[in-house]
């Protein structure tokens, strides 16, 4: 069973249609199957979807940015919050240097589950220890 950790901007791609959204769509379809075997794991980082809220919130009126947010809540996919040994995780990957506070938080979190992180970023190629699914970008 595989498990997938998707970036604010693996999110961000299907709520906005962007290239690479079939990726995503088809990890959340995965994850949604029938036989264990094929079944995978998505997790949503707590400050992903903090991140998502607020970028939407900057773009479109606050009823819309509720219905995706309610939209991504009932995907396939297991919302993640904080806790220790995940906020320790995260300080070591900050410490490497080079990434965001939040895209620390959300690479500990794939690195601490043996997942994959979904995302769009170059800054996450230098985090060691970390495997990615590195989608299209324009």
């Amino acid at each position: 069973m595989a498990t997938y950790v998707l970036d604010t901007s693996a999110i961000m791609c299907i709520l906005l249609d962007e290239e690479g959204a079939q990726v995503v769509v088809g990890l959340l379809e995965a994850a949604r199957s029938s036989s264990s075997e094929e079944r995978s794991t998505v997790l949503l980082p707590f400050v992903a979807l903090m991140e998502v809220e607020y970028s939407l919130l900057r773009r479109l009126p606050t009823r819309e940015v509720e219905r995706h947010m309610f939209t991504v809540e009932r995907w396939p996919a297991q919302v993640r919050e904080s806790n220790v040994p995940w906020r320790r995780q995260a300080a070591r990957v900050k410490a490497g240097g080079g990434l965001s506070l939040a895209d620390a938080w959300i690479a500990a979190l794939a690195i601490q589950e043996g997942g994959e992180l979904v995302h769009k970023d170059p800054e996450f190629d230098q985090v060691d220890g970390l495997r990615s699914l590195r989608l299209p970008y324009r």
